[in-house]
C-alpha cells in the first residue's frame, strides 16, 4: 500500500503536475490524520472500557462494605436499645432499694456503644491512580457523601459515647464511690459499701442528671445509627440498579 502511494507521487512529479501533487499530498496527510484519530479513539474506548469494568468490580466491593455496615447497625442498635430501656426504667423510679441493684449496675456500668463504618473500598478508590467510578458519576457522589458527611457525624457520636464512658467526670465520681484502688492491682468493688453508695448516688440530683443525659444522648445515637443503616441499604439498592442497567 505504501509503495502504491509512493508510485502515484512519483508519477505526478515526473509529469510535472505540481498542483495535483500538492492536492494529493494534502489528501494523503488528511488520511493519515484520520487514521491516527481513529486509532486514538479506539484506544480511548478500550481504556474507558477497562475503567468501566474496574468500577463495576469496585461497586461489588462497596456492596459488601455497606452490607457489613447494616449488620453492625443491627447488632449495635440492639445493644443500645436495651441500655435505653433500662435508662427509661431508672428515670421512672423515684427511689431505689437493694432489689434494684442489678438494674442500676447496668445503668452506670454498661459498656459504651460505637457503630463502625467500613470504608476500606472507599479509601482504596481514593488512593488509586484514577479515583473515579467511570460510568457511575452520580452514584459516586452519593457514596462520597456517605463516606464523608455521614461518617463525620457518626465518628462524632462514637467519640462522644467513648468520652462519656471513659473520661467523663461523673464516671470518675461513680468509680470513687463504688471501687477501691488496691495499689497496682485491678480495681475491685467493696461490696456492701459500694452498693449503698450506688443507690445513694442514683437518688442524688447529680446521679439523676447523669442518667437523663445518658438517656437523651443514646436516644440521639439510636436515631442516627438507624439513619446510617437506612442510607447503607439505599446505596446497596442504588448500586444494584445501576449495575443492572449498565450490564
Amino acid at each position: 500500500m505504501i509503495k502504491f502511494f509512493r508510485k502515484i507521487r512519483q508519477n505526478l512529479l515526473s509529469e510535472g503536475k505540481t498542483g495535483k501533487y500538492l492536492k494529493y499530498a494534502i489528501g494523503e496527510i488528511i488520511l493519515v490524520v484520520i487514521g491516527i484519530l481513529i486509532a486514538l479513539q479506539i484506544n480511548n474506548w478500550n481504556e474507558g472500557r477497562k475503567e468501566f469494568n474496574k468500577s463495576k468490580a469496585l461497586l461489588e466491593e462497596f456492596k459488601r462494605d455497606l452490607a457489613r455496615d447494616t449488620v453492625e447497625s443491627n447488632y449495635v442498635t440492639g445493644k443500645l436499645e436495651r441500655r435505653i430501656t433500662i435508662g427509661a426504667w431508672a428515670l421512672h423510679k423515684i427511689s431505689y432499694d437493694t432489689s434494684h441493684l442489678d438494674s442500676l449496675k447496668l445503668v452506670f456500668f454498661s459498656p459504651y456503644h460505637q457503630l463502625p463504618m467500613t470504608d476500606r473500598t472507599f479509601n482504596k478508590l481514593q488512593n488509586s491512580e484514577n479515583p473515579n467510578l467511570t460510568g457511575f458519576e452520580n452514584l459516586q457522589n452519593n457514596l462520597t457523601k456517605y463516606y464523608t458527611d455521614t461518617k463525620y457525624l457518626l465518628d462524632a457520636f462514637n467519640e462522644e459515647e467513648k468520652y462519656n464512658a471513659m473520661y467523663h467526670e461523673i464516671n470518675q465520681v461513680i468509680r470513687q464511690k463504688t471501687e477501691k484502688d488496691l495499689s497496682g492491682f485491678p480495681v475491685l468493688p467493696i461490696e456492701k459499701e459500694s452498693l449503698e453508695n450506688l443507690i445513694s448516688f442514683a437518688q442524688s440530683i447529680e446521679g439523676r442528671n447523669y442518667i437523663k443525659q445518658t438517656y437523651v444522648r443514646r436516644k440521639g445515637m439510636m436515631k442516627y445509627f438507624k439513619r446510617v443503616k437506612k442510607e447503607a441499604k439505599q446505596l446497596i439498592q442504588e448500586i444494584n440498579t445501576c449495575l443492572e442497567v449498565k450490564k
